[in-house]
């Protein structure tokens, strides 16, 4: 499970939860991560890449966060309500 993927979710589902500041974190860590893969010419490199802009979106709060978010799960083949199960449970902890 992709950490600022999930991240982006949660602001999405928790708009208040997170600061401005938390968010550009988040999305500089995506991007950290998609330079990472940068030497990969596959799908995870892409995926990267797409977690990295929706981070960036969610920290800005761009329209395009859906957008990137599909893209995310359809290169990695994940199951985004994984991820907001996930959510879920944390927050009823």
């Amino acid at each position: 499970m992709n950490p600022q993927i999930l991240m982006v979710i949660d602001n999405h589902l928790n708009p208040d939860k997170y600061t401005k500041e938390q968010l550009e974190q988040n999305a500089a860590d995506a991007y950290a991560d998609a330079y990472a893969y940068a030497t990969d010419a596959d799908a995870a490199a892409y995926a990267a890449i797409t977690a990295a802009d929706a981070a960036t979106y969610a920290a800005y709060a761009y329209a395009f966060v859906d957008y990137w978010l599909d893209q995310y799960f359809k290169y990695t083949g994940e199951n985004k309500q994984d991820y907001i199960d996930a959510i879920n449970k944390d927050n009823k902890q």
